[in-house]
């Protein structure tokens, strides 16, 4: 996201934290997906909204003509912000309304103390996905919204939180280019930001104890300067030691690793 893009979101980010503080924060998010399936589906709405050339004014006047009878007036105040940014692309402009949704999301979630839980949830289906892969075709596919949202509450239903469930039927109904795996896990890093955390994904060759758990987040937790979510999935070909990934950055000291990097310096 250029440079104007990211300031943007940054307005809009903040626009939401204020709506979020006065409550409804899960019908605030649930709206601003709601606009983000509409612009989603109408290319010409979108442009006009996200359109530099055009003033504040009147693409909030736009905005309010769609959309005042459907959304209430928090989640409508902080699109309104939205239309009135400069955006380097198109996208950006949904994408910092679905950011803002997802977040409303997240706080709804963690005033219920229930964040932690939508998290790993949250990643965990991603991770089936990634698995599964005739799943993943199914939910990647062109099949109707209608389909698609019955799949997802057949798999989710009694098993994962509401706001669970309404961030992997958006995911999977509104795509916007992203398969429905890397849209979640999107989805992830937005809700650790919630609370100013950051994800790492651990890879290790047999489940940690919980002693070793607690003594990596904190050697984790001390080397990024904050506190990190540890999302730990188990693959026995690393043979032993750790992965840590956290967004691009990756740590290995797995065996595999290790026994790759001598047969590279062998063969060079």
């Amino acid at each position: 996201m250029l440079q104007s893009s990211r300031l943007s979101l940054q307005a809009v980010l903040e626009a939401a934290n204020v709506e979020i503080a006065t409550g409804n924060a899960r019908e605030i998010g649930q709206s601003l997906l709601g606009v983000v399936g509409v612009l989603a589906d109408n290319l010409g709405l979108r442009k006009a909204l996200a359109d530099s050339s055009e003033s504040a004014e009147k693409k909030q006047g736009l905005l309010r003509a769609v959309f005042g009878a459907q959304v209430p007036e928090s989640a409508l105040t902080i699109a309104s912000v939205a239309v009135g940014q400069r955006w380097a692309r198109t996208q950006d402009f949904v994408t910092s309304l679905e950011v803002a949704g997802v977040t409303a999301i997240a706080a709804a979630a963690q005033e219920l103390g229930q964040l932690g839980q939508v998290e790993e949830e949250i990643f965990r289906f991603a991770r089936l996905l990634e698995s599964d892969h005739e799943l993943s075709r199914a939910l990647d596919s062109d099949a109707g919204a209608d389909a698609k949202r019955a799949l997802v509450e057949n798999l989710l239903a009694g098993k994962a939180s509401p706001d669970t469930i309404t961030l992997v039927e958006h995911a999977a109904v509104h795509p916007r280019g992203l398969r429905v795996a890397i849209a979640l896990d999107h989805f992830s890093d937005i809700l650790a930001a919630r609370q100013q955390r950051s994800v790492a994904d651990v890879t290790v060759a047999k489940p940690l104890t919980p002693a070793q758990t607690e003594r990596l987040a904190a050697a984790l937790a001390a080397n990024y300067g904050r506190e990190l979510v540890l999302n730990v999935q188990v693959d026995p070909e690393v043979l032993g030691g750790v992965r840590v990934q956290v967004g691009d950055e990756v740590m290995n000291s797995t065996v595999a690793d290790r026994l790759a990097e001598v047969h590279r310096k062998l063969a060079s």
